[in-house]
């Protein structure tokens, strides 16, 4: 995939920021604004309640639909 930057040998974390930025950037062009949901997951993102985090992103003015993928996500 072209959008890959993990485990290759050009991907970076420096890349995919490159390349996102000139992806919105890009959709500004044509667009009055960008919405862009951002996740980032670690190592120590596993010690999180996923319970306790569902709950406090429920909370949010989330569409249903991202809602639902992240819920997906954890299960």
């Amino acid at each position: 995939m072209a959008d890959q930057f993990a485990f290759r040998p050009t991907g970076s974390t420096t890349a995919a920021i490159v390349a996102t930025f000139h992806t919105i950037l890009t959709m500004l062009s044509a667009n009055a604004f960008v919405r862009v949901f951002a996740l980032y997951f670690s190592k120590t993102f596993c010690i999180i309640r996923h319970v306790t985090l569902m709950e406090k992103m429920a909370q949010l003015k989330l569409p249903d639909q991202i809602f639902n993928v992240i819920k997906d996500f954890f299960r």
